[in-house]
């Protein structure tokens, strides 16, 4: 008995740890990052584009539209994970870049319904703990834009730190 209890507590334990770590994930996804590039508007957004999607996705001839703004313009990645955006504005500076990289919504796990409930009570659970599908992927997402973004951009370029949640 007390071997199916220790057993009990140490799936329960890992549990939360893998539960605590995806919505740690999924927060850092949320955040705003912010980062300036020596590109205009249209080049880096063009770069994020390609460079936000996977191999697989390239050589299956996939495509992200470049929409343009009032201020710039904007690339929406979207993958089973959620949506990882990108604005691009002029910075104060005309030659330079500035660019705000965010998740826009984050996909919660798809589990069957249970009981007839007009939701799934398993995606009621995990959207109201902001617990994400997959916030790895869109993190790497992220981050290969803006890697991508700095290496053609030469090396005056610089990211900044997250900004507040706040931020618009």
């Amino acid at each position: 008995m007390e071997a199916l209890t220790i057993a009990i507590l140490s799936t329960m334990l890992f549990a939360g740890v893998v539960i605590a770590r995806w919505s740690r994930l999924g927060h850092v996804a949320m955040a705003p990052v912010e980062g300036e590039f020596r590109l205009s508007p249209q080049r880096a957004a063009s770069i994020a584009a390609r460079s936000g999607l996977t191999v697989r996705e390239r050589m299956s001839g996939r495509t992200v539209p470049v929409l343009p703004t009032a201020t710039g313009a904007r690339v929406d990645l979207v993958c089973r994970a959620g949506l990882m955006s990108f604005e691009f504005t002029a910075g104060p500076e005309g030659s330079a870049c500035r660019v705000v990289a965010r998740a826009g919504e984050v996909a919660a796990f798809g589990l069957p319904r249970v009981g007839g409930l007009a939701a799934s009570s398993t995606n009621v659970l995990y959207l109201k703990m902001s617990v994400p599908r997959n916030p790895a992927r869109l993190l790497r997402r992220r981050d290969r834009a803006l890697r991508a973004m700095a290496r053609a951009a030469g090396e005056d370029s610089r990211l900044l730190e997250p900004v507040d949640a706040g931020h618009a």
